[in-house]
């Protein structure tokens, strides 16, 4: 008989109000917990993917100014960048200067009439 009572205690108090909102608010309270750390397990591996990248990136860099080093380690890759950087030449040698003209360059924008510069005007 004592048995079928502490039952009958134990199911009163495990299944009144109190008991079900304290266990509702403890998984409540551990679900928010898990979504941030879900959330910071994201935006490190989004970083992560942007680190990555900028290694790839600095890697290309790193083998194109090698090349470059190379290159420079040469005469002709010397004397073809001191052509570059300062418009030289060597003895007997001339050298051409090509001006476009400035007269024959059309504009690549094109000619706004009087409603579109009204329609510019009140939209900026």
């Amino acid at each position: 008989m004592l048995d079928i009572q502490q039952k009958r205690k134990i199911r009163s108090v495990a299944y009144s109000w109190v008991t079900l909102v304290v266990l509702l608010l403890l998984v409540l309270v551990v679900a928010r917990s898990t979504w941030i750390v879900y959330q910071k397990k994201q935006a490190s591996e989004s970083m992560k993917n942007v680190s990555l990248q900028n290694v790839e990136e600095l890697r290309l860099q790193s083998e194109e100014l090698g090349s470059k080093i190379e290159k420079l380690k040469t005469n002709t890759g010397i004397e073809e960048e001191i052509r570059l950087k300062f418009n030289v030449v060597k003895d007997k040698e001339n050298m051409v200067v090509i001006v476009e003209d400035e007269a024959n360059t059309t504009s690549t924008t094109p000619k706004m009439g009087l409603w579109q510069k009204i329609i510019n005007f009140f939209t900026k």
